[in-house]
């Protein structure tokens, strides 16, 4: 169960520029030599901070990437694929001695990933998506959408489970379109457990996932080019995957021509 703190102890962190300055510090001289930040994004409301780090491989090994999360609560998410560090909002110090315990060379091959082809190609169509104003969705249990964030959702279960949806990024009633296809949505799960999609609550049960851009686009920097994706995505999740999304976007160009 995740207690969200809304209010802090103004002698402790305020969400300002020169503590987040202060934390960045922290983190950067208790990471091994091995990592660097690649991303980073703040909370608005919390003493939350999500980081994407970058781990050094051998050459001609593909990259690998991890999640530090380091917040005033716990996450919400279950079975998520982060590292997860909770600190006392404002004691830097402390953090950074316990950033240094934890980023073990055990820890490190434990929760960090590398990223596959169809995952990059997986990635571009939720770019792709989102520029033509279109966003996945699920369809949350009602115990779970009216608990809000106090009631855990579990990646593998609920995540899974749930009804998928295509729709628009801006209206969340308009053009909702099912999609089945459990293969897209476990990769949907593993994306949101590592951040690389933020979600928001709407009405009637459903959660949007937005990508976090300044995650992406700096992985997809970094990864290797991925020609022929409308191929790749066909033998990944099939014609009608292709042939729903396509579609997709043509009603929506109808929609934004429209207004």
């Amino acid at each position: 169960m995740a207690n969200r703190r809304t209010t802090h102890d103004p002698h402790q962190f305020i969400n300002t520029a020169d503590h987040r300055r202060q934390l960045q510090l922290a983190v950067q001289v208790a990471l091994p030599a091995n990592a660097h930040v690649l991303a980073r994004n703040f909370a608005r409301s919390s003493a939350s901070s999500y980081w994407l780090l970058m781990l050094d491989q051998p050459a001609g090994q593909a990259p690998r990437f991890l999640t530090l999360r380091i917040a005033d609560h716990t996450l919400w998410l279950a079975n998520h694929d982060q590292l997860a560090i909770t600190w006392q909002a404002g004691d830097f110090q402390t953090v950074q001695q316990t950033l240094r315990a934890q980023l073990t060379p055990a820890a490190l091959q434990h929760y960090s990933f590398s990223l596959t082809t169809i995952d990059i190609v997986t990635l571009r169509l939720i770019l792709h998506l989102e520029q033509h104003q279109l966003i996945w969705l699920v369809q949350l249990s009602p115990t779970i959408a009216k608990a809000y964030k106090n009631q855990q959702l579990d990646l593998q279960a609920d995540f899974l489970s749930a009804k998928l949806l295509l729709g628009n990024m801006n209206n969340s009633s308009l053009q909702l379109v099912p999609v089945n296809q459990p293969l897209f949505q476990q990769r949907l799960g593993q994306y949101f457990g590592r951040n690389l999609l933020f979600s928001q609550f709407t009405s009637h049960r459903l959660l949007r996932l937005l990508p976090t851009n300044q995650w992406i686009r700096p992985l997809l920097q970094v990864l290797p080019p991925t020609p022929q994706l409308t191929t790749q995505l066909a033998a990944a999740y099939g014609t009608d995957f292709v042939r729903v999304s396509v579609e997709a976007i043509r009603q929506q160009a109808q929609v934004s021509m429209a207004n």
